[in-house]
Formats: structure tokens, C-alpha cells, sequence
């Protein structure tokens, strides 16, 4: 080690990701001892273990509080003459804990967006910070309402990325950080209802992340240099809207808002889940090339898009049932032209998980009598199946097949509780039937929904071309 040249041993130190990591590495080698000062980042996470051992009485006198780990770590870089670029802190979450064991926790010393805290160390940082993580604890920071976003407008000038987490947001004495591009607020309650505050002293973001953020009453994002955005709504507004002319990439998990706009014709990748909206007001999507749909009213939401739609990749997932029809899912005046008239360049089709009954709607509404040429572009069709489609799989196959002539590759993945050798035999007869294409056979399993992925799917194993 002594006789690495310095610029890869510092190379090697910067890609250590904790700064636990980064202190056992100081006793390897003088050289990683004489070269840390010169590492530019500070990542500590007080571990679930070392918040189980500062509340046992065996333990607790013995365990060095967090916030003495993170001054010490911040006083010492900078002692040292550190320039520090980047500075994330947080705590694991403890999967063994809930609110009734814990009782309540009127301490502070893992509450870590007390401005208190902060302010200590923020004027020593300040100048050379570009990107600020934080990730509370829950229990402490709940009820306590943080004024940490007027702290880092007051102090970090020249940041360019925060990130913060598990904490209740006050906008009181935010001001204007031209500099920051991108900003994610993740299980967050927020002050700030319709996101003016956001809008107005965030102007130059190009990445916004709202995970899981309460206290929203009719949010509106509008921001002119927005590229990328992902937004999981936690409660119901009566509103969302978004005005973001180079927004590229979105997306939207929501449930019932009263109206849904979005304005933004630079959109080219879309991911929307959705229960229902009374009102949506989409403004043209020239440049849309993929989209993906999530909701249990596929029919009426493949409507709100212009025919002629220039979409190329396609995926539509539902947690429809057979006896859920309640909702206008399936109506005379809905048939599977309307997907194809919406969206007649697709190469890519994935029917996802749930499928909706995408099957009962294509079986209902004749899909064998429809006479549609305008499926000649489709190349690539991806089928999620689940345990109570697979009788009525083969004979829609074949159907859509008759519609497909240029289909050059046809992927089945079959829920891993449905018996393989029925799907096997139901191939082998259509692979027979249509020779020039591509057959793969994988399995796919349900998994635990998330803020970012509502109907959580998860292949087990990959698809594999059939024989």
C-alpha cells in the first residue's frame, strides 16, 4: 500500500462510501493517513444496533452519542484542512421498532434537522458545500417542527443538491438558492401547500423528487428548468398540476385528485398510477416516446391522450378484477381500437401485472371481430400472466397475433404460482403456429408495494427463449 502513487490511493479513498470505513482505512498505511484530509466527503448513519445498544441501561453509557460522532467527524476534516463538498447523515431505520414500544421520545439526540444542531457546524461548511443529506428519526422529529430550510438558504450559497428525509418542513425564512439543481424531500410533512415556497426559491431546479410529502392541498409545481421529477402523493389534494416546459422524464403516483394538469411538451418518458382524476387536462405530448400506465380504469385514461399519440414503448398494468366494474372499466363505447387508434406507432407492448383483465377487455369487446391495421408497427409484445387468466391466454394470443404480422418477439411471464406445464403446452402450440417468432418464457412474483412502484412486480427468473 505505502507504494501506491498518491492520486490512486486518494481515488480509492473517495470511493469508500462511510466515513466508518474512511477512519479504520487511516491505520492501513501512512499514506491513507496523510491523504484522507485531502477526501472531500462525510457519510454517517447511526445503525439500527447502535440505536438499540444508546437505549438499553446495559449499554447506554457506554455508546458515544450520535451527534458527538458527527461534530467530531466535521471538526476533524476540517482540522485537517478538508475542503468538504459533500456531507450526508442519517439514521437506519430499525426494523424491530414501532411507535408503542418506543412510548415517548421527548429526547433530541437523533433528531438531526434541529437547527440547534446544525447551526454549531454549518458556518464552518457552509462556503465549500455542494450536497446536503439528511435523513431524521422519525420519532423525534415528528412533532417537532424544523425550520432546517431557512437554516441551509441562510448558510449553503453554493449547494447544489439536498436531500432530506422523516421530517416536518416549516418554510418560515426560506429564501432564494439560485444554485440548487436538484431536491428530494422523501416521507416529508411540509408548510407549504400549494409548493409556492418550492417554486420561488428553487427556480434553477433540474431534479425533483417528492416521496411520500403530507401537507399538501392543491400543489403546484412550476418550475422552467425542471428535467426529471418523481412524485408519489401521500394524501388526497383536490389538485395537482404541473407547468414544466423542459421536463422530460415524470413520474406521478397518485389516487383521486379532483383534476390532474400537466403541461409539459418536452415529456418524452411517463409513468403514471392512478386511481381516477374527475378532470384531466393534458396538454399535447409531441415528444412522448414511452409510457407507462397504472390504474384500475385503464380504458378512460388511455383516452385522455390525443390519437395519433407518438409513443413508441408502451406498458399498461392494472389491479382490475372480474367483479370490479363499478367504475366504467369496461363500457360499449371502450374496445381495443381505441388503444391503437391512441397510440398506433408502438413497437413495445407490456400488458403488466393484473393485467386488468386486459384480457376480459380485449375478450368482451370481440377483440377477434376487430379489424385493426394499425397494429403493424408492434414488434415486441411482454405478457404478465396471474393465476386467473391463463384459460383464456391461449386463444387471445392467437388473436392478437392474427393482428400482428411484423411481431418479431413475444415474451410470457407467468406468475410463479401458475403451473408451468400448462403454459409450456399452451407454447408450444403457438410457437408451432407462428414459427417466425421469437418465444420467451420467464416468472414473475408480486412484491411489496412502494411509494415509487404502487404494483410491485419482481422477475424470479429471467426470460429464457422457449424451444
Amino acid at each position: 500500500m505505502e507504494h501506491l502513487p498518491d492520486h490512486l490511493i486518494l481515488d480509492i479513498l473517495n470511493r469508500l462510501t462511510d466515513s466508518g470505513d474512511l477512519a479504520r482505512s487511516r491505520i492501513a498505511c501512512r499514506s491513507f493517513n496523510s491523504l484522507s484530509r485531502h477526501v472531500k466527503f462525510i457519510n454517517l448513519v447511526c445503525s439500527s444496533s447502535r440505536y438499540l445498544r444508546s437505549r438499553s441501561p446495559a449499554t447506554r453509557s457506554l455508546t458515544t452519542p450520535f451527534k458527538s460522532i458527527v461534530r467530531a467527524s466535521i471538526y476533524g476534516s476540517i482540522g485537517s484542512g478538508a475542503h468538504l463538498e459533500s456531507i450526508s447523515i442519517g439514521v437506519e431505520d430499525v426494523p424491530e421498532l414501532s411507535y408503542d414500544n418506543v412510548g415517548d421520545d421527548s429526547g433530541d439526540d437523533l433528531y438531526l434537522t434541529d437547527v440547534n444542531f446544525l447551526r454549531e457546524w454549518f458556518p464552518r461548511v457552509c462556503e465549500g458545500l455542494r450536497e446536503l443529506s439528511i435523513s431524521d428519526f422519525w420519532v423525534q422529529s415528528c412533532w417537532r417542527r424544523s425550520h432546517v430550510l431557512g437554516l441551509v438558504s441562510s448558510y449553503c450559497h453554493n449547494l447544489l443538491r439536498l436531500d432530506l428525509k422523516k421530517a416536518w418542513l416549516s418554510v418560515d425564512g426560506l429564501t432564494p438558492l439560485p444554485k440548487l439543481t436538484s431536491l428530494t424531500l422523501n416521507f416529508i410533512r411540509i408548510d407549504d401547500e400549494d409548493l409556492n415556497k418550492i417554486n420561488t426559491c428553487f427556480p434553477s431546479l433540474q431534479s425533483l423528487n417528492l416521496l411520500g410529502v403530507g401537507g399538501l392541498k392543491d400543489p403546484k409545481i412550476s418550475l422552467l428548468h425542471l428535467k426529471t421529477c418523481q412524485w408519489a402523493v401521500s394524501n388526497v389534494p383536490s389538485s395537482l398540476s404541473i407547468y414544466a416546459p423542459n421536463l422530460e422524464k415524470l413520474k406521478l403516483r397518485c389516487v383521486k385528485p379532483r383534476s390532474l394538469i400537466l403541461q409539459a411538451p418536452s415529456l418524452s418518458d411517463f409513468s403514471l398510477s392512478i386511481v381516477r382524476a374527475d378532470v384531466y387536462e393534458v396538454a399535447c405530448l409531441s415528444n412522448l416516446r414511452c409510457l407507462r400506465l397504472s390504474s384500475p380504469n385503464l380504458c378512460s385514461l388511455i383516452e385522455i391522450f390525443s390519437p395519433g399519440s407518438s409513443v413508441e414503448n408502451l406498458t399498461l398494468s392494472s389491479f382490475w378484477n372480474k367483479e370490479l366494474n363499478s367504475e366504467g372499466n369496461l363500457t360499449e363505447n371502450t374496445n381495443p381500437e381505441v388503444l391503437f387508434k391512441s397510440f398506433p406507432l408502438i413497437n413495445s407492448l407490456t400488458v403488466g401485472p393484473g393485467a386488468l383483465g386486459f384480457e376480459f377487455w380485449f375478450k368482451g369487446m370481440g377483440w377477434g371481430d376487430q379489424t385493426l391495421d394499425e397494429i403493424s408497427w408492434l414488434r415486441e409484445l411482454v405478457v404478465y400472466l396471474t393465476a386467473f387468466e391463463i384459460d383464456i391466454t391461449e386463444p387471445l394470443i392467437s388473436s392478437v397475433l392474427s393482428k400482428t404480422c411484423n411481431l418479431k418477439e413475444m415474451t410470457i411471464l407467468v406468475h410463479e404460482d401458475i403451473d408451468p406445464k400448462s403454459v409450456r403446452s399452451a407454447l408450444s402450440r403457438l410457437s408451432r403456429h407462428w414459427s417466425q417468432v421469437r418465444w420467451k418464457l420467464g416468472i414473475w412474483k408480486k412484491v411489496e408495494d412502494t411509494e415509487s412502484d404502487p404494483y410491485g412486480s419482481e422477475i424470479v427468473r429471467q426470460p429464457q427463449v422457449f424451444k
